[in-house]
């Protein structure tokens, strides 16, 4: 099923110029998922297979890139080190049953060479981050680099509490503003092959009636979609902290919510950036002008 190949970055981004829309069900057609080898990017290919449609197509990379030591330049990831790489992915991918092609990019940065293999496509996936939120602020690597620039959907992978499949126990975040129903009716279309139960979530402050009308007319839209239904939760407090804290209290399996892709100092104040790196599960953000092509 899964073929290597070469194909470089910029014939891959020719390739994928009008994103896919996702399938009813919510699932994604063209996913790209990037591997380094660690364990949660091989976690990432199975979440990437979880959420590629059949009739879709996943795409595994590996990003080598290049150090140079004095006037040496060498492979980061070299070539034996490379195909054990994805030879892993493969086994991982072979499981899920979708179409899949692995693919090596010897480019660099990586973050950078990442962002163009995922433009045009409908889904990036990557493991969770290692470093600290504080640490990975400053330090860079794909998933900053991809949460501040990407226009598409990103998954960041987390294993699973329990067990539970990644689309079991949704928490979806939900700001009540406009745009927001897209993003809620996206969760909801993940949540309803699965049987989902899905708790909509919203951290309260002082804001106009109007949220509190769309909140409700949200929930009342998925718990009549829903065979798992939806509860509504409207919790006072930061919004980081409160979707942090009620996934964590709920065992969720995945936290779907908007990024704002805050760049410089206003990074401080990022709740999705902070939801990534300290969330106990899988995290789905989506930028606020995709909600609007999500079928």
């Amino acid at each position: 099923m899964g073929e290597a190949g070469s194909l470089g970055a910029d014939a891959a981004v020719a390739e994928a110029a009008a994103a896919p829309r996702p399938a009813p069900d919510g699932l994604f057609e063209d996913v790209l998922c990037a591997v380094d080898g660690t364990p949660e990017s091989l976690l990432a290919v199975e979440q990437a297979g979880t959420m590629t449609h059949e009739r879709g197509k996943l795409t595994v990379l590996v990003v080598t890139a290049h150090r140079h030591e004095a006037d040496r330049r060498s492979p980061a990831i070299g070539p034996i080190a490379t195909k054990a790489i994805l030879d892993r992915a493969a086994e991982v991918a072979e499981r899920s049953g979708v179409p899949y092609t692995l693919e090596v990019d010897p480019a660099g940065p990586p973050e950078q060479v990442v962002l163009d293999w995922a433009r045009g496509r409908s889904l990036l996936v990557i493991g969770a981050p290692s470093t600290s939120w504080f640490g990975g602020m400053f330090a860079g690597g794909v998933a900053v680099a991809a949460e501040a620039a990407l226009s598409g959907p990103m998954l960041i992978a987390r294993r699973t509490p329990g067990g539970l499949s990644l689309t079991r126990r949704l928490v979806l975040a939900s700001d009540g503003m406009a745009g927001s129903d897209e993003l809620v009716d996206l969760g909801g279309r993940l949540a309803r092959a699965a049987a989902a139960h899905v708790v909509l979530l919203h951290a309260c402050g002082s804001e106009r009636p109007s949220r509190s009308r769309r909140l409700r007319e949200q929930a009342a839209r998925l718990d009549g979609a829903l065979p798992g239904g939806c509860e509504l939760q409207l919790e006072e407090g930061a919004a980081r902290t409160v979707i942090l804290e009620r996934a964590r209290a709920l065992n969720a399996s995945l936290i779907v919510m908007s990024s704002r892709r805050l760049r410089g100092l206003r990074v401080v104040g990022s709740v999705s950036r902070r939801v990534v790196h300290q969330s106990h599960c899988s995290v789905l953000l989506v930028p606020p002008e995709s909600h609007l092509s999500q079928g």
